[in-house]
């Protein structure tokens, strides 16, 4: 359960007019209106990269909800950490900082980023034609999703 003094941000991340890539907009969407507590924020974004620095900073806990493209089975839910990702720690070019490097930059620069990071993934199938549509295998995942989400926030 989130403690007293605790803030946690859930943000989905996606493009609403990128068909899949729209799946982490959704699934903050349905969560904003199924729970309600006032150390938890909801956001969506359009944003990557360095841009997602001002969103994180201040929050003692993340909660990010977007696509995936592992090859994997299409719907299915994943929970991550950042340490599942992080295979490289230099930035070689601040234009292709991914979110794993912004977010230890923005632990090296300054103490208000989040210490706990989970990432709720779904697998998706199209994010590069244009569309406001989820395929359907992407659709039937949001419940799933908002599930695992919950369980974050209500499990600690």
């Amino acid at each position: 359960m989130i403690d007293n003094l605790s803030k946690t941000l859930v943000l989905g991340i996606g493009n609403p007019i990128l068909k899949d890539d729209g799946i982490g907009l959704r699934v903050v969407e349905k969560l904003e209106g199924s729970f309600s507590d006032p150390r938890v924020t909801f956001l969506q974004t359009t944003l990557a990269g360095l841009n997602l620095l001002d969103l994180l900073s201040g929050f003692d806990r993340a909660i990010i909800v977007d696509a995936i493209q592992t090859g994997g089975r299409l719907g299915q839910v994943y929970r991550f950490s950042p340490q599942d990702f992080m295979t490289r720690h230099e930035f070689p070019y601040l234009h292709n900082i991914d979110f794993f490097q912004t977010l230890l930059l923005g632990r090296m620069l300054t103490e208000n980023m989040p210490e706990k990071v989970v990432i709720v993934a779904i697998e998706v199938k199209d994010v590069s034609d244009f569309g406001e549509g989820l395929t359907p295998e992407v659709e039937s995942a949001i419940p799933d999703a908002v599930d695992q989400v919950l369980s974050e926030l209500t499990n600690e």
